[in-house]
Parts: C-alpha cells; sequence; structure tokens
C-alpha cells in the first residue's frame, strides 16, 4: 500500500517536472516569436521565474513551487499591463501555469494520500502491538491465576489429607487406650 503510494507520489513529480518544462519550453518559444509580442528584458524575467518553478518542482518542493508559480502569474499580468507582453503570448503562460498548478495539485495529493496512508499503518502497527502486549499480559495473568488456583488446590487437599490424617490418629489412638469400663 504504501508502495503504491510512493509510486503514485513519484509518477505525479514526473507530471508536474515534466508540465514545469513544458512551461518553460512556452516561454522560451514565446520569447524567440517577433519581437513586439515580448520584450527582451520581459522574456529575461519570465523565464528567470519559469527556472525558479522548474527548480522547486524538481525538487518536490511543491510549496515552492505553488509561490513561484503564483509570483510568474503576477509577473505575466504586470507584462500583460505594461503593454509588454502580447495578449496571445499572455495566455499562452496563463494556461501553461493552470496545468503546472493542476499538476501540483495533484501531487500535493498524492504525497497527502501516501501520509495517511503511512500514518494509518503506523496506527494499525501500534493497535496490533498494543494488542499482543495485551494478549501477551492476559496470557500472564491467567497463568498467575491458575498457579494461585492449583497452590490453594493443594493447600486444601493438604489440609484435607491432614484432617484425615488426625482423625486417623485420633481413632487409632482410641482404640489403643483403655476406656472407663476397662478397670471395672
Amino acid at each position: 500500500m504504501i508502495r503504491a503510494a510512493t509510486a503514485r507520489t513519484a509518477s505525479a513529480r514526473t507530471a508536474t517536472v515534466l508540465a514545469a518544462t513544458m512551461l518553460a519550453v512556452t516561454l522560451l518559444l514565446a520569447g524567440c516569436a517577433s519581437p513586439a509580442a515580448y520584450s527582451e528584458e520581459t522574456a529575461q524575467d519570465l523565464q528567470e521565474r519559469v527556472l525558479a518553478v522548474t527548480d522547486a518542482a524538481a525538487s518536490a518542493d511543491y510549496a515552492a513551487a505553488q509561490v513561484r508559480i503564483d509570483e510568474l502569474r503576477v509577473a505575466a499580468n504586470d507584462a500583460l499591463a505594461r503593454g509588454e507582453l502580447s495578449e496571445e503570448r499572455h495566455a499562452a503562460i496563463v494556461s501553461a501555469l493552470d496545468l503546472v498548478e493542476s499538476d501540483i495539485d495533484a501531487a500535493l495529493a498524492a504525497e497527502a494520500a501516501a501520509a495517511e496512508a503511512a500514518a494509518q499503518a503506523a496506527e494499525a502497527e501500534e493497535a496490533a502491538r498494543f494488542a499482543e502486549e495485551q494478549r501477551l499480559a492476559d496470557e500472564a495473568a491467567a497463568a498467575e491465576d491458575q498457579r494461585l488456583a492449583d497452590e490453594a488446590a493443594a493447600a486444601e487437599e493438604a489440609a484435607r489429607l491432614a484432617e484425615e490424617k488426625a482423625k486417623e490418629q485420633e481413632k487409632q489412638d482410641g482404640e489403643g487406650k483403655p476406656g472407663k469400663n476397662d478397670n471395672d
């Protein structure tokens, strides 16, 4: 179960890295387009931000990747508002960002599921350990109860035998002694 979750997490990481790479390629290709669609300074800024997203996603630091995506989105929106980025390029960037975000969300969900599965496995292991300890304690208590019962039974038997022996001794002592009528 945990291995399957780990495999899903690795798969989600791969998907995120691929999506981030796609975003980088989109921006790089967009930078090669007509000069009016993309200023050199804007292209450099956005490409650096894409690299930050790619690095964070590749290292599975999804929180940082999300922050970098948000920063990249703001930078793209600002560039569009300043006229440094065409609407077409902006739409391509936003579309790629949306794809990366969905991949990151999937990776985070897979990590959360893996963490939950690990927590449940740890809880189950702890419950099994506790149950085994309880079983051993119950067995020890039952063995002690049996030992005490055996001792009590042995003591009762010893007392019964001692009482029988005492009665037999009294009987023998009574038969061997002269009675009141024996002297007459």
